[in-house]
């Protein structure tokens, strides 16, 4: 994970230092210009964790000085952090050709590397980090999770091991150890070491853990109970749930998105070329990752990860169509005669972004965009791209929910930070997805997880078929396949198909029993029972 050098981790950073931010900004309201103020400013940003704020000002710096090691570093840092590991990596060369060689940096470009999924490099540059400095700590815990991502677990072990020598009170080498102790068939253990590393002082990340490693020994109280206090602490940090916010933007899609309105809109007249987007649309933690891991399995497809392109066509759509409203009501300007071709300007943008992180080959026509909540876009999506297919991942809501529980998520405006904040959100898309389908045509097709698991191939075929591919008998054996799943499920899909994992909600009924009446309507809407 990318580190300012000579600081903490950025998984331990805490919102902080608002009084030497605000005596830089004034500063800066003076002194537009200053680079030592911009850079200072944009690296205490990144530290504690106001990274969108960073990149203003980071991206000023590049500005400001475009052959300053420093401002490409900072550029580098906040990019990384933001997944957008290609862009990083340029930044990261640039500062390695501007100044002399520094651990920290080799380490990091090692780390966007590693989030590429180009393991051979990264070993290779992480081994030259070491080399010029065998004592900073992240640069192994760093290498340590490249070879977990390689599935060398013998190898990661090792190294982690160094890095907890170098720097026994890391909290994340503690989460990653345990996390690997419990892969290796020692839950026990991991859980002594998170019971070790919780005396130093309590962080979510260690906490949901453990509650993942109660969950599979089967102590599924305790589990719930690990799960609640370390969603506690993250909204004590201050990641709640912006339900004002997420309520206005559904409502404001729903009013937008109907069909007497949506019939005056143009199309595209001309279709893009290249590799075409397959929509991965779900919920976090609904089988997402696994229908992606199938699908980069069949010689057509490019497996995309979560791409950040659609969020970022969201993000430019008014000043795209230059329109003085916001989105979705910004499409309004597509009436105009001279912004007929608005919609071919917001495609071309969303390829532009996606091909930039997209590892294409010769032969793939498709690529995947799994993005967590993709569905509250559906609209968009489908006036962008009329043929693009929509894959809608279903899994039971309360194993939804539970599983929401054990993650640190950001998606759906941070609603998965408590039980019932998922629950409502979760509700609202489903109430969306249903508006949508009912106003507009759709390329659709839902797929049930449970499918999936319990009778593959059947799922594939109908899966395949409804991409116009054709069957491919490696996607059943999508374990095989060497891509690194750049998300937290990536150690799942390492693994074969297990049942395990349906209807887990059975187990923690108790604890639930507060979200069953919210999800009632998605829970019976989609075909699950009680």
């Amino acid at each position: 994970m990318p580190t300012m050098p000579n600081d903490p981790p950025r998984a331990d950073a805490r919102p902080s230092g608002a009084f030497e931010a605000a005596a830089l900004e004034r500063r800066l309201r003076a002194a537009p210009d200053d680079l030592l103020a911009t850079q200072e400013l944009a690296g205490l940003l990144f530290r504690t964790g106001r990274t969108a704020e960073a990149e203003a000002y980071a991206r000023n710096a590049v500005r400001l000085a475009p052959e300053n090691a420093r401002s490409h570093t900072l550029m580098a840092l906040v990019l990384a952090d933001t997944h957008r590991p290609q862009a990083a990596e340029f930044h990261h060369r640039r500062a390695l050709a501007l100044a002399p060689p520094d651990a920290a940096t080799v380490a990091n470009l090692a780390w966007s590397l590693t989030q590429q999924g180009r393991l051979d490099e990264a070993r290779r540059t992480y081994r030259r980090a070491a080399v010029l400095h065998p004592s900073i700590a992240q640069t192994w815990h760093g290498w340590a999770q490249t070879e977990d991502a390689a599935r060398d677990l013998p190898a990661a072990q090792r190294l982690l091991d160094r890095a907890r020598r170098l720097d026994p009170d890391h909290r994340g080498a503690d989460t990653f150890a345990a996390a690997l102790l419990a892969r290796r068939g020692d839950p026990e253990q991991a859980l002594a070491v998170l019971d070790t590393a919780a005396k130093r002082g309590a962080d979510p990340d260690a906490l949901l853990e453990k509650g993942r490693i109660l969950d599979q020994m089967g102590r599924h109280d305790e589990a719930f109970a690990a799960f609640a206090a370390g969603k506690a602490l993250l909204r004590r940090a201050g990641h709640r749930y912006a339900e004002e916010e997420a309520v206005d933007l559904i409502a404001r899609l729903a009013a937008f998105f109907v069909a007497p309105r949506l019939r005056l809109m143009p199309r595209p007249d001309k279709p893009a070329a290249g590799p075409q987007p397959v929509f991965i649309a779900g919920a976090p933690r609904s089988g997402t990752t696994l229908v992606e891991q199938i699908l980069s399995c069949h010689p057509a497809v490019a497996a995309g990860d979560e791409l950040p392109a659609l969020g970022a066509v969201v993000r430019a759509l008014p000043q795209t169509l230059g329109s003085p409203l916001g989105y979705p009501e910004a499409l309004s300007e597509l009436w105009m005669g001279d912004r007929r071709d608005g919609l071919e300007r917001l495609r071309d943008a969303y390829l532009r972004d996606a091909r930039k992180l997209v590892p294409v080959k010769p032969g793939h026509t498709l690529f995947t965009d799994k993005m967590p909540f993709n569905e509250t876009h559906l609209g968009l999506i489908a006036l962008m791209f009329p043929a693009a297919p929509v894959v809608h991942v279903l899994r039971h809501p309360l194993d939804v929910v539970l599983s929401m529980m054990g993650t640190n998520l950001t998606h759906g405006f941070h609603c998965a930070n408590d039980v019932e904040t998922a629950a409502r959100h979760v509700l609202r898309v489903f109430d969306l997805v249903e508006h949508y389908r009912r106003e507009m045509p759709l390329r659709y097709l839902p797929l049930r997880y449970e499918d999936l698991v319990r009778e593959p191939e059947p799922a594939v075929r109908r899966l395949l078929g409804f991409l116009g591919l054709g069957f491919d008998r490696r996607c059943l054996r999508f374990e095989e396949n060497r891509r690194y799943a750049r998300t937290p499920s990536h150690a799942l899909v390492a693994e074969k198909l297990y049942s395990r994992s349906i209807d887990r909600h059975r187990a923690y009924r108790t604890h639930l029993k507060p979200v069953i009446p919210i999800l009632e309507p998605v829970i019976h809407g989609l075909g699950y029972s009680l």
